[in-house]
């Protein structure tokens, strides 16, 4: 008797095509739906799964796990005996979830013997309202609306790739393919879905920052601008500092690098005559290492203070004059107080602050 069951179970699954999903006793009738795409506004939408009992004996569903508080399954309370029918009802909440979506309910059934636990999945894809659009992605281009323009990088080692991402999300109701122009040498960027951003969904694109394609260090700042159809460019800013990697020199090389050392580390000018035209001052560097001393880079973004050094390499033992320029007329205001950084392959001291400071008189409001 107990094999004439089991085998009539068998041939019933064995006779069911996809999507039918068979688990022992139970029989799914389907444990996917796709709601495609809808409004946010729309408000909750519901689908249902059922499956058949198979069995001889009653079927319970114990409980319903839904992967996400936006889900809410409710399911058939009462046993569903031989030959009957399970409903399990799932409702999803869209409410400032725009793009798309898959969220899975993992379902827990009694009876005699052991049931599989079976997972039902619901997918589908949030035309968001304008309201959750304006808070989520605040920044509108156009058929495009993004999170941000800024891509700030942090720091990047010279030698290590870094990586920024820009969210976009397509606020239109046709597909839309961003183009990129005025890309630096320096920076890759890939898409998530492959370029093409269908209605009412985000694309992710990863821009790859690679600083040995440059010999810049310290601060970048760069753009590009993101084209959409016939919409405007939209310019997205990158920043990012650059920075030496001194992390595998051995203590021998260590031992063996440029020292870097300055004379003094603030250029006072005094008073600066506003109409008495562009005034100098200088410090001096010098390298008490054991190798030659390269400078890197040394600059200002403060502005009406330009920078100037003779060479970008001190030999061990030597010193090099940088000359500071200020032209008070370009300074913002009557005091000076600029931040000039001296970037070094010194690895103890990588990067030191020189200051230049003074006061501008006679100045015309």
């Amino acid at each position: 008797m107990i094999m004439r069951k089991i085998f009539a179970i068998l041939a019933t699954c064995a006779g069911i095509m996809v999507p039918v999903i068979c688990q022992g006793a139970v029989r799914w009738l389907g444990t996917t739906h796709d709601f495609g795409a809808f409004k946010e506004d729309d408000g909750k939408v519901t689908c249902q799964f059922k499956f058949v009992n198979d069995g001889p004996d009653a079927v319970s569903i114990r409980a319903a796990r839904a992967s996400c508080g936006c889900t809410a399954p409710s399911f058939t309370k009462t046993p569903i005996e031989a030959g009957d029918t399970g409903v399990v009802t799932v409702k999803f909440n869209p409410t400032g979830r725009p793009g798309r979506f898959s969220k899975s309910v993992t379902m827990d059934l009694a009876g005699e013997g052991k049931i599989p636990r079976q997972t039902l999945v619901i997918r589908g894809v949030v035309i968001g309202s304008s309201n959750t659009l304006r808070s989520r992605y605040p920044v509108e281009a156009g058929s495009v609306k993004l999170r941000t323009t800024q891509l700030p990088f942090g720091t990047v080692l010279k030698g290590k790739a870094k990586s920024a991402f820009l969210e976009v999300y397509n606020a239109s109701e046709a597909p839309v393919s961003p183009k990129w122009d005025g890309v630096p040498e320096y920076i890759r960027i890939a898409s998530s879905d492959g370029g093409e951003i269908p209605p009412g969904e985000q694309a992710v694109y990863s821009f790859v920052l690679t600083p040995g394609a440059t010999a810049l260090y310290g601060i970048l700042t760069d753009s590009v601008f993101m084209n959409v159809g016939n919409d405007k460019p939209l310019k997205i800013d990158l920043t990012a500092i650059l920075e030496e990697d001194f992390s595998r020199l051995t203590p021998g090389e260590r031992q063996k690098a440029p020292s870097i050392s300055l004379a003094a580390d603030r250029v006072n000018f005094g008073e600066i005559a506003a109409d008495g035209g562009v005034v100098s001052g200088t410090f001096t560097i010098a390298n008490h290492g054991k190798s030659d001393l390269m400078l890197r880079r040394i600059y200002t973004i403060d502005p009406g203070v330009t920078v100037y050094a003779p060479s970008d390499k001190v030999k061990k033992g030597k010193t090099t004059e940088v000359t500071i320029t200020v032209d008070p007329s370009k300074l913002p205001g009557d005091l000076l107080n600029a931040r000039i950084q001296v970037i070094t392959n010194d690895p103890e001291n990588p990067i030191v602050i020189v200051r230049a400071v003074g006061e501008v008189r006679n100045r015309e409001d």
